[in-house]
């Protein structure tokens, strides 16, 4: 189990890294000499973190179904399952609350600051209707077109994450039930959230007259259901290891399938925004880190020659397991930090070459953001343990 939660350390690293690459280009970069959509597609990252977050959830389920269940008991009763539930979500609202109340805060005051002040505009303009602020706190933003990714710079990903959270409880259930039935047939699990996905999304487009339409980075992008087939990929995964499916698997199937999954994805991220097409690439982005998991997993576990210390690889899963401290750090860096860097690079009416000074500012601002992403991860356990003295 170690082994399979350092991968997910290293594919959670690999995700902050892919959403740095897509932030740092909003305020440096305007034609990127062509690589503009394909540098974008680093906000693929959230994808990634969807798929493992399924994954990893499963092994904080069981440990606290651990604690609730007798020994001897095969599941839960429905009391049980309630109770798991409820502290379940509990906890992953204590562990998302703090970190994203400190940054909203942060924010809110940079904005008084730079525009009623200063007058300048900042990296990132919050919406400061109450209501708005309100329903960010409550984490109901996810349901809420106005207010979903427009308060908290890159909000929309923890508003949808909560939900799917507070749905895993159902979603694990769902899970146990079909795999005691006949253990293959959790494969459809994901394939039957995209099909309901695709079929409710092309109906709130066809109500609201494509008032409310899954382009990207729209509400119906962001919205749960469109995220749900990834996530419900990861879990998928952990019932799967159970009969140690990725060491069972060809590591150059995996790789293969991961390559093939990827390159489709990408060439459909490319193409015209056009026939529904958002509400399924997350669902295929999802696919390909699927199987970058499974091959991941597999030499983990399978390769004993591999060289147990190597810095970039160690790196990496640094990134990963403080990833939530970097997200809520990074927009200081990549939004409000290179938008007044390239206000001041253009004073004067001066020019710069938008792609040479991206690549030279990528990894120290990966640095910045890991060390700040470090702190805010040791503030947050500090509150966590406060919030749940008894773990």
């Amino acid at each position: 189990m170690k082994k399979q939660l350092k991968s997910l350390n290293v594919l959670k690293g690999i995700g902050i890294l892919m959403i740095i690459m897509v932030h740092n280009r909003h305020f440096i970069m305007k034609d990127m000499s062509g690589l503009r959509q394909l540098i974008n597609y680093g906000q693929m990252g959230c994808q990634l973190f969807f798929m493992v977050s399924g994954m990893a959830l499963c092994y904080s389920w069981f440990h606290l179904v651990s604690k609730n269940a007798a020994p001897q008991e095969a599941r839960l009763t429905v009391r049980q399952h309630l109770k798991c539930s409820g502290q379940f979500v509990l906890r992953r609202y204590l562990r998302l609350a703090p970190g994203f109340l400190i940054i909203l805060c942060v924010n809110f005051l940079l904005n008084v600051l730079f525009m009623d002040v200063l007058d300048h505009s900042p990296g990132f303009i919050v919406n400061r209707k109450p209501a708005a602020i309100l329903i960010n706190v409550l984490f109901l933003h996810g349901f809420f077109p106005d207010y979903i990714n427009n308060v908290f710079p890159g909000g929309w990903y923890i508003g949808t994450t909560f939900i799917l959270y507070a749905l895993f409880p159902l979603l694990i259930l769902l899970f146990e039930k079909i795999y005691s039935l006949k253990r293959p047939l959790i494969m459809i699990i994901p394939v039957i959230f995209l099909i309901l996905n695709c079929v409710l999304l092309r109906y709130i487009a066809g109500v609201t007259d494509n008032e409310l339409y899954p382009y990207n980075n729209s509400f119906l992008y962001y919205f749960f259901t469109n995220q749900l087939p990834c996530f419900s990929l990861g879990i998928l995964l952990y019932f799967q290891e159970k009969t140690g499916f990725s060491a069972k698997c060809p590591l150059p199937v995996s790789i293969v399938l991961f390559a093939v999954t990827c390159f489709a994805s990408v060439r459909l991220y490319l193409m015209p925004e056009q026939n529904f097409i958002y509400s399924v690439i997350p669902s295929l982005v999802g696919l390909s880190f699927y199987w970058l998991a499974v091959s991941f997993i597999h030499i983990e576990l399978c390769a004993a020659n591999l060289p147990k210390k190597h810095f970039f690889t160690d790196f990496i899963a640094s990134c990963g397991s403080h990833s939530y401290g970097m997200y809520l750090v990074h927009a200081f860096v990549s939004w409000y930090g290179l938008k007044d860097l390239s206000y001041f690079l253009t004073l004067g009416g001066n020019t710069y070459n938008d792609l040479r000074l991206y690549s030279a500012l990528y990894l120290p601002t990966v640095f910045v953001i890991y060390v700040l992403g470090l702190y805010m991860t040791k503030l947050l356990d500090i509150i966590d343990k406060k919030l749940r003295p008894s773990g």
